[in-house]
């Protein structure tokens, strides 16, 4: 059973990249306050990241814990990068974590990005969502450069250029982690499909965020 076959197969299918959103991104043609109102929203996804790198941590036995938690506090640490991208775009601030509400849309994300009954499910969320974060990343970043007056180095795209690097490892990661746990796993294809339905949810659900904000921005 090739569990990582059936993950990126899913990510082929679900590629945010392609969301209208994006592309408008990458052709310059986003406002101001669609740039500000993304990111606000996807402030909760980046929480949300960090809270699943926890949650996966929490679930791990050693030997396997110690980097998961390496990992969770990267991940956290990278909140306060986003902070000042989203600054920069004039998205509001909350004064405290979860302040700020979130759109119904977000919030699918967020819940998401977070579930898990085991820990090859947190792990197949993860390496769902960190396994395009490079070319994603990467993506905005050139926008942001080309279109809109930012800079490719800076505290506004730090966030960027960290995860256009970072996520290559992080995903790299947790696939082999994703092996080395099957391997042990007596009804392989059942967990898989499980792992897989978390995956597609967790994409599905950045989808949706991007579809939140678009609304958001038609009903303003």
């Amino acid at each position: 059973m090739d569990v990582l076959a059936m993950l990126d197969e899913a990510r082929a299918a679900i590629n945010v990249l392609e969301h209208p959103f994006y592309q408008r991104w990458n052709a310059g043609e986003l406002s101001d306050e669609e740039l500000g109102c993304y990111a606000g929203e996807y402030h909760h996804a980046v929480r949300a990241l960090a809270q699943a790198s926890e949650l996966a941590a929490a679930a791990a036995e050693e030997p396997h814990a110690a980097a998961l938690e390496l990992h969770a506090r990267e991940e956290r640490s990278h909140i306060a990068l986003w902070e000042e991208f989203a600054r920069a775009m004039g998205a509001p601030q909350p004064e405290a974590p979860g302040e700020a509400q979130a759109l119904a849309e977000t919030e699918e994300c967020v819940c998401s990005w977070t579930a898990g009954g085991d820990l090859l499910e947190r792990l197949a969320v993860l390496y769902a969502i960190e396994a395009g974060q490079p070319a994603i990343s990467q993506t905005k970043l050139d926008g942001l450069s080309a279109h809109y007056g930012y800079s490719e180095e800076g505290p506004a795209t730090e966030y960027f250029t960290v995860h256009a690097l970072l996520d290559i490892e992080h995903a790299r990661q947790a696939g082999e982690l994703i092996e080395r746990l099957m391997a042990e796993v007596e009804d392989p294809e059942e967990q898989a499909e499980r792992m897989a339905e978390r995956a597609i949810a967790a994409l599905q659900g950045n989808w949706r965020l991007l579809d939140g904000v678009e609304a958001q921005m038609r009903r303003s």
